[in-house]
Order: structure tokens, then C-alpha cells, then sequence
């Protein structure tokens, strides 16, 4: 039977190979990291930027499964000089609608 250090190099390498798997699966980053294939893109936001950085926020939709509705993709993607980040929230149907109404109550 092998042993944990035999094992524990191939871990990463699994770990990427999933992901991989899924990157190619779904065809986006934000995709693989929510585990659905985006269908569409909506809009993008500008978000505060200073010198060398620089947010987005993009809502796109995502492909429907069983379910009547599509759920929405909300991404934030930070670019700096030396690095990048993405940061996906999925969304029901009924999330974006109470998200919808937050938002106009805030800014009545």
C-alpha cells in the first residue's frame, strides 16, 4: 500500500487537473469557479480605480439547468501591476430580485 509521501505529490496535480476540467467544461474562469457555463454577458460596471489598479463588475447569466429560471453570475475582477483576482457570487432568480430591491432602497 503506498504511503502519504509516495501520495502527496500527486495531490496538486489532481487538484489542477479538476480544475482544468472544469475550465474547459464551463469556458470561463468564472464558470468553472460556480460550476456552470455563462451564456451571457448583461453589462460590467466600472467600479473605483487608482493609478495602477483597476475593478469590474460583470453580471452575466448563467445556462439553465432543470429549472425554469437562469441563476446570474455576479464577478468582480481586480487588476493590479504584479496580480489579478476574481471574486464569482451565483445568484437565484429570487436572490436577484431581493438584491434588486436592496439596492433601489438604498439609493430612494
Amino acid at each position: 500500500m503506498p504511503t502519504f509521501q509516495q501520495v502527496f505529490p500527486f495531490i496538486p496535480l489532481l487538484i489542477f487537473a479538476f480544475f482544468a476540467w472544469r475550465y474547459f467544461k464551463n469556458g470561463s474562469l468564472v464558470g468553472a469557479l460556480l460550476g456552470g457555463r455563462l451564456t451571457e454577458t448583461v453589462g460590467e460596471i466600472s467600479l473605483s480605480s487608482s493609478g495602477f489598479t483597476s475593478r469590474v463588475l460583470r453580471v452575466s447569466l448563467m445556462a439553465a439547468t432543470d429549472r425554469e429560471s437562469k441563476d446570474i453570475a455576479l464577478s468582480i475582477t481586480s487588476k493590479a501591476a504584479l496580480g489579478a483576482s476574481v471574486v464569482p457570487v451565483k445568484l437565484s432568480h429570487a436572490q436577484a430580485l431581493e438584491l434588486m430591491t436592496l439596492l433601489q432602497r438604498a439609493t430612494a
